[in-house]
């Protein structure tokens, strides 16, 4: 029978890698704030653009034999919308992500939490991920709360979370690597 512990155990250098890629990140956002926005905000316009041009000729090519084609048109002119606003009023974007982040944020915590009660009639030492869980909403809720704070706040909060949050995590990963030797 394959429980949750088993599952987690066996792919704990997964987590471990998550771990470590959000140390990393969290590291350099604390180094180069405005370089990691200026990325960040261009990742997105770049990606927006493709995804608008792609979904457009899609529907355009599609249009004789999909009846849905000009859902596929409206999707394509909104991610072209939003690539040209995020490109030509970045403020407005990082708003909006300040938010994206702050509901992702609130989202994986809960979850966090969730699978952190479930590994409780499992395991001891699951607090790392209970842990992980609070201060994931605890952060999207103070950004929720304090939009005002300022995107470069936000960076800076948002670089603390992940090494805080990238530590964590390869503390549990450590620990169900323990378990995976115990197990096998």
């Amino acid at each position: 029978m394959m429980n949750l512990t088993n599952t987690l155990s066996k792919n704990w250098s997964m987590l471990f890698i998550r771990g470590l890629i959000a140390t990393v990140l969290g590291v350099i956002t604390w180094f180069a704030p405005e370089a990691s926005l200026n990325i960040l905000l261009l990742f997105f316009a770049g990606y927006f653009l493709f995804d608008g041009l792609l979904r457009t000729w899609v529907a355009w090519s599609s249009k004789q034999h999909n009846p849905y084609w000009r859902w596929l048109l409206i999707g394509g002119v909104l991610s072209f919308i939003a690539g040209a606003v995020t490109l030509f009023a970045p403020n407005v974007t990082a708003i909006l992500l300040l938010y994206y982040v702050a509901a992702w944020a609130i989202t994986i915590g809960a979850v966090e939490i969730l699978v952190a009660i479930k590994l409780r009639a499992e395991i001891t030492g699951e607090w790392f991920l209970i842990i992980t869980g609070v201060i994931s909403v605890v952060f999207g809720l103070y950004l929720v709360f304090n939009p005002s704070a300022g995107i470069h706040t936000l960076l800076w909060l948002v670089a603390t979370y992940a090494v805080v949050f990238g530590t964590l995590i390869m503390g549990f990963s450590l620990k169900l690597k323990k378990l995976a030797t115990h197990v096998n």
